[in-house]
């Protein structure tokens, strides 16, 4: 499996977990595979390691999102996960919406 193919299916993985809103790639785009089929975003896939940047949904534990991604990458290699933002439900919604917010 090349490391592009691996990247999309650890995206597909982790976009599915209820803790995760979706990959986020990062300031600047930093966590992201690049080969000659394209770019993906929000993971980044080498021989030495995994690292997925994900956008959670409030309320969260770290702790818990961390290990949900990592079970769900399943690669044997280390796996870094980067809470890059929050998505907070807007006032009077009872479920997450949208509307995404920075936590500083």
């Amino acid at each position: 499996m090349t490391p592009l193919d691996e990247a999309r299916r650890i995206v597909a993985a982790v976009r599915g977990l209820p803790e995760v809103a979706d990959v986020h790639s990062g300031e600047f785009g930093r966590v992201a595979t690049l080969g000659a089929g394209g770019r993906v975003g929000g993971v980044r896939v080498t021989e030495e390691d995994v690292t997925v940047g994900v956008t959670v949904r409030a309320p969260f534990s770290a702790a818990d999102v961390a290990a949900a991604v990592r079970a769900a990458v399943a690669s044997g290699r280390p796996v870094h996960v980067v809470i890059a933002d929050v998505e907070v439900p807007a006032s009077g919604e009872t479920e997450p919406g949208n509307r995404k917010e920075t936590v500083s």
